[in-house]
């Protein structure tokens, strides 16, 4: 398999930051990861610019149309959703449960047929996804959860997003936050991969040569996680922090961010690599 990740998770030449340099065969592939609202939009070939660009956008403002009326694709012309009749629908899958409760590859019905509200948002690059409330297995820590059923009607994809911190100058009350979910994806997927861009400050020192003639030396020191800008730093772009989590079937995101206020929150995103890889293999065998 080829080497996946790529577009979110890069080597950051970072000293003692990051606790993973290189990604190994075998992890995600290239944009399945990390969703539109938290991987970078620059196409810039630098490594440390991507990183850099990954967490600075404002939150994107959501369009809610009401309560769907037909099921998109982005290639083919709108169908029907079926109906959902008097008969329970059986919401269980050979893929398992997905979080908050709900399943992966069920179909627009299915996850309905659960209990939960669903709205439409439009998303940058993707099709048909829902806000959706009234979970199955709520968690207070997250205001808002987006799925995606793609153009075949089948969940792969949710991200969560965290309730909004008014954060101290050091993001400890989001750090906390961040460090708590990271243990648990850690737990439950295993392979956690952290990775830390800093924001470096340029000092200018005095020094004397072997010979006493003073001249200005530049160091760049590398602010760290939960300094005393840190908040500050993250709203900027100026620092990046977020983890990577995998198991065979299931992998995860973990993200730090600010908003446009300075309000913290962190962003999990979830993604069903069997249904993906499936998906892949289709086309490939249609090629």
């Amino acid at each position: 398999m080829k080497k996946i990740f790529l577009a979110v998770v890069m080597t950051l030449f970072v000293a003692d930051a990051a606790k993973a340099a290189k990604l190994e065969d075998g992890n995600f592939y290239e944009d399945v990861l990390i969703s539109d609202d938290i991987k970078m939009e620059d196409s810039s070939n630098s490594a440390k610019e991507k990183a850099s660009s990954l967490l600075k956008q404002k939150p994107k403002i959501i369009k809610i149309e009401g309560e769907p009326l037909q099921f998109r694709s982005s290639r083919s012309k709108a169908q029907p959703v079926v109906a959902v009749g008097s008969k329970p629908i059986d919401t269980a899958t050979k893929y398992g449960e997905a979080p908050f409760g709900l399943s992966w590859g069920a179909t627009y019905n299915q996850t309905k047929a659960l209990g939960v509200d669903m709205q439409r948002v439009e998303r940058k690059d993707s099709v048909n996804d829902f806000i959706v409330t009234k979970l199955p297995k709520p968690i207070t820590d997250f205001r808002r959860i987006i799925v995606s059923f793609g153009e075949n009607n089948s969940l792969w994809r949710l991200s969560a997003y965290g309730r909004l911190i008014n954060d101290d100058a050091s993001a400890s009350k989001v750090l906390h936050l961040y460090r708590k979910y990271y243990d648990l994806l850690e737990r439950k997927y295993g392979n956690a991969k952290e990775f830390f861009t800093p924001k470096m400050t340029t000092v200018e020192k005095k020094v004397k040569d072997e010979y006493g003639v003073e001249k200005i030396e530049i160091e760049k020191i590398a602010e760290p996680i939960g300094g005393s800008d840190f908040l500050s730093e993250l709203k900027n772009g100026q620092a990046v922090l977020y983890a990577t989590f995998e198991d065979k079937n299931v992998g995860a995101a973990l993200a730090v961010n600010v908003d446009g206020d300075g309000k913290s929150y962190i962003i999990i995103d979830y993604t069903n690599l069997q249904i993906f890889r499936e998906r892949e293999a289709q086309t490939l065998d249609a090629l």
